[in-house]
């Protein structure tokens, strides 16, 4: 069965409109995890509690507002206007929240699905965006979809693109900075071989702003400007080196690099701060004369909170835990007893990921780290820097509390360095072994994903099922 399925997918993989066509298939397939059932539950899950009802203030008033103690079942049942006229301390920025506010602009504050449709649209974007990423990266397009499928039913991803919280909506604009990036990293070294020394790099332009609008929706966005930046002067390097040229001249152009990523990303962080700049009465607005003061001095609240932040929570996981997905994050969960033909009836919603993409993604990126460290593999290089970037800032947080999802923003960069293992492998193997049997192999894997993402599918999407099937998807007991 393994053999004819690979031949019939064989066969489709080189059709003349394989990759169009593929793309189309893996973001509807992605369309339906993130948007069936998005309305339900109808109540506020987890800290949607802060992000819909801030995002709602802040499209209103331009601020983020305080809402009356315990107002969630009011506001749940349509009372959209309770908020109170004091300015809320809150200790995100703000872009992510105005992304959320769009959906609720269109839909209604007082819609479930609203609250979460633009989270679920940029969720889905992701699919194409990492088709395209993974076509730049690997010259491949059966590679390239499956990149798309694997983030299609990755777990992880698919609650994080249905709840309204930030973290997807800053996985999406770092994917899109990544884009940016990679496609930087492909023209620079073709414009130092036709003799250019210096000079202005439009595509770093572009990541600064997407960057930007990561940083804007959570700090940890600036870690990516950050660690990308760094790669480019690394990379600089080593292609001068390869040309012949003066390495030393890519610290002249870092230094243009540094300076137009870090204005540009400022510039957009600070714009989507206009809303509270522009007003008088949002929190900390009055702390100085002037709204730069301001602003400061609220950051510089918000950076103690972050950094004191230590507070006991059954579903705390550090980012050593997050790689073995030791304490996915349950964001809800209810036995209502009958749910129409169901007695017995489940409806949880936890963010385990797909344990086949998860567990192989992870083992390729640490062959993808090795082998840009032993063999300097650009390719390899790029998406390693992207995982660091979204893991290793954490481990000096240990202590902190913080939560599995947080890795949600590096899961594309696991499934780019999983895709570019095994097209490696298809095409030399690591083991011996013909085509056709690396092929079944990459067929099985894709299957097992899939038949997981099936098996997992009610727990990611908060479908109502029998208690005995939620018992059997807890596969471990620190999952409870």
């Amino acid at each position: 069965m393994i053999s004819a399925l690979t031949h019939l997918i064989s066969r489709f993989a080189l059709s003349k409109h394989f990759f169009w066509i593929g793309t189309l298939l893996a973001t509807a397939i992605g369309a339906v995890f993130r948007f069936a059932n998005l309305a339900n539950p109808k109540t506020l899950v987890f800290d949607e509690t802060y992000y819909v009802k801030d995002a709602w203030t802040l499209g209103r008033t331009g601020a983020e507002r305080e809402w009356p103690e315990g107002f969630n079942p009011s506001f749940e049942s349509g009372d959209v206007l309770g908020f109170l006229s004091d300015g809320a301390y809150v200790v995100h920025p703000p872009i992510g929240k105005w992304v959320i506010y769009l959906g609720m602009h269109l839909f209604g504050a007082d819609s479930s699905f609203g609250w979460r449709f633009s989270v679920a649209l940029l969720g889905t974007l992701a699919i194409p965006l990492i088709v395209f990423i993974a076509k730049l990266l690997l010259r491949s397009s059966r590679f390239a979809v499956l990149a798309g499928l694997f983030l299609a039913i990755e777990g992880q991803s698919i609650v994080m693109s249905r709840t309204s919280v930030l973290d997807g909506v800053l996985t999406f604009f770092v994917l899109l900075g990544f884009l940016f990036f990679v496609l930087d990293q492909q023209r620079w070294p073709k414009r130092l071989a036709a003799g250019e020394v210096i000079g202005f790099r439009p595509y770093l332009l572009f990541a600064a702003i997407a960057l930007g609008m990561a940083a804007g929706t959570k700090w940890s966005g600036l870690y990516f400007l950050a660690f990308f930046g760094l790669f480019t002067l690394l990379s600089d390097s080593m292609a001068r080196t390869r040309l012949g040229s003066n390495p030393w001249l890519a610290l002249g152009q870092g230094a243009i690099n540094g300076f137009v990523m870090l204005i540009t990303a400022i510039a957009v962080y600070i714009t989507g701060w206009l809303g509270w700049i522009l007003g008088n009465d949002g929190w900390g607005r009055n702390f100085s004369s002037t709204w730069w003061e301001s602003l400061w001095e609220y950051h510089l609240n918000a950076y103690r909170f972050h950094t004191g932040l230590n507070k006991d929570h059954p579903y705390a996981s550090n980012a050593l835990e997050w790689l073995l997905s030791l304490r996915p994050t349950a964001f809800f969960f209810e036995q209502p007893g009958t749910c129409g033909v169901i007695s017995d009836c489940t409806i949880a919603i936890t963010a385990i990921p797909n344990p086949a993409i998860w567990i192989a993604g992870l083992l390729a990126m640490a062959w993808a780290l090795y082998r840009f460290v032993a063999k300097f593999d650009l390719t390899a290089g790029i998406i390693g820097v992207g995982f660091l970037a979204g893991w290793a800032p954490w481990l000096i947080y240990l202590s902190r509390t913080t939560f599995q999802f947080y890795s949600v923003v590096f899961v594309p960069f696991l499934i780019l360095a999983l895709v570019y293992a095994l097209q490696r492998y298809w095409k030399r193997g690591f083991v011996l072994g013909r085509v056709p049997e690396r092929e079944r192999a990459i067929v099985s894997l894709t299957l097992l994903a899939m038949l997981l993402g099936l098996y997992f599918a009610s727990i990611w999407m908060g479908l109502p099922v029998p208690h005995w099937v939620w018992q059997i998807q807890m596969w471990f007991p620190f999952w409870v």
